[in-house]
């Protein structure tokens, strides 16, 4: 799955030379947590976020002449001074799997998606991440339900299941092999929650064993 389909398209971008309380501003009134900055012809040239403008900002343990002093100097930084210049970033033919491992490896919470010039055209969260990931593994389907299989090791377990519920003609919407989970191997089945009951029937009948959490 491509980051193309979950991302922020056309997301808000700020300039190098817009003043810190401006950029924070932003981020209160949008709810957000990272801003791109661009040039002129709309090209990545870096990130802030709320965290650098959290350090920005006076520490609560100054005194009320130097926060004074640091709030006014805030006042007339601009966003180039703090923003992160080495910023990764996605393009559109990103997978889920990519941006996985750039959050993991960089520890950040957004990453802009941009053109081969560069150029912004979304914004990509960890949280459109889990909400991909949940769409991807039918986690936000209502009325279905998934159940744990043990694998038997045979090399046809998937075309088995599939036989069995197209012989009783039930629906998978998903069907994920994942290997070597607490010791072995486990099939994960989604299917309709009504017909839940039958499944796990037909499953043991046919030699399957079922797992709890």
């Amino acid at each position: 799955m491509f980051i193309s389909d979950y991302m922020t398209a056309d997301p808000l971008t700020i300039s190098a030379d817009m003043l810190l309380p401006e950029a924070r501003q932003l981020l209160i009134d949008h709810h957000f947590r990272h801003l791109p900055v661009v040039d002129n012809n709309n090209k990545l040239i870096g990130v802030i976020s709320d965290r650098d403008l959290r350090s920005a900002y006076p520490s609560s343990i100054l005194t009320d002449v130097e926060k004074k002093e640091a709030f006014i100097k805030v006042g007339s930084t601009s966003v180039d001074q703090i923003m992160s210049r080495k910023c990764s970033c996605l393009t559109t033919s990103s997978t889920l799997d990519d941006a996985l491992m750039v959050f993991e490896r960089d520890k950040v919470g957004a990453l802009p998606v941009v053109t081969e010039d560069d150029e912004v055209i979304g914004i990509f969260s960890m949280r459109d991440l889990t909400a991909a990931y949940k769409k991807l593994f039918g986690a936000a389907e209502k009325g279905s339900k998934l159940i744990a299989i043990l694998n038997d090791g045979h090399s046809d377990s998937l075309s088995r299941i599939l036989s069995i519920l197209e012989e009783h003609d039930i629906q998978c919407t998903r069907l994920i092999n994942i290997g070597k989970v607490s010791g072995f191997d486990r099939i994960y089945l989604r299917v309709d929650n009504v017909k839940a009951g039958d499944v796990q029937k037909l499953l043991q009948d046919s030699g399957f064993t079922l797992l709890k959490p």
